[in-house]
């Protein structure tokens, strides 16, 4: 991770904050994204290196004007990054798909899917130019075998996994590489949950050299369920 920036979106939520950290602690430079910019900023004072190191850009990545601008400011603070890990998203649930609102399915679309379409356009040409650039996105166990009452969340994330391993398709031929974490729930209180440093390290090692021929791939980290 030498040197390299990394651009870390929902870098306040859980599991943001553990990502972070556990980047941080290499010699990388972090660009932590965010809606709230006190707290991008204070999470960006917190960890080793501090603001001599990293950057808290704040952003709504719904927007793709603001997306493009960010990844721009990115580049002229610390650098091009070469590494996206894009956290963003959000669940939804309980509700009969013939009782749900079509708001509950733009929300989701918008949070899930747009976020990461407008986050990897905007971060992509750094990634494909830099030596072993990455990208990793988070989705959920529901997205191949959905659940009863939540259709709008296994839809978006379904189209989260295929916009990713789509784009590793077109990566194909380059170093950088493309790929989906699947998650069932982030915590640490049931043996089923998926503990945000377990996450984390899964997605240090994918942003590694050795991991240079995972590409395109749906990484399951819910083998204790």
């Amino acid at each position: 991770m030498s040197e390299r920036v990394i651009a870390i979106t929902g870098a306040t939520g859980i599991l943001g904050r553990v990502v972070a950290a556990h980047f941080a602690g290499t010699s990388a430079r972090l660009a932590l994204l965010a809606l709230s910019e006190e707290e991008v900023a204070a999470l960006a004072s917190e960890l080793p290196g501090g603001t001599d190191r990293h950057s808290g850009f704040a952003v709504d990545l719904v927007d793709a004007a603001a997306s493009r601008a960010v990844a721009a400011a990115i580049g002229d603070r610390l650098g091009p990054a070469s590494v996206l890990l894009h956290l963003v998203g959000g669940y939804a649930g309980g509700t009969p798909f013939v009782d749900a609102e079509d708001e509950e399915f733009r929300h989701q679309l918008d949070l899930n899917l747009w976020s990461t379409i407008h986050a990897i356009r905007a971060f992509l040409p750094g990634v494909i130019a830099a030596e072993h650039g990455r990208i990793v996105t988070v989705s959920t166990f529901v997205a191949a075998a959905p659940t009863p009452k939540h259709a709008a969340y296994a839809a978006s994330k379904a189209a989260v996994e295929a916009l990713t391993i789509s784009v590793a398709r077109d990566l194909a031929g380059t170093t950088a590489t493309a790929n989906v974490v699947v998650l069932r729930s982030i915590g640490a209180e049931k043996p089923t949950e998926q503990r945000p440093e377990e996450i984390a390290a899964v997605m240090a090692w994918l942003c590694s050299p050795e991991a240079g021929t995972i590409n395109g791939q749906r990484v399951n980290l819910f083998g204790r369920a």
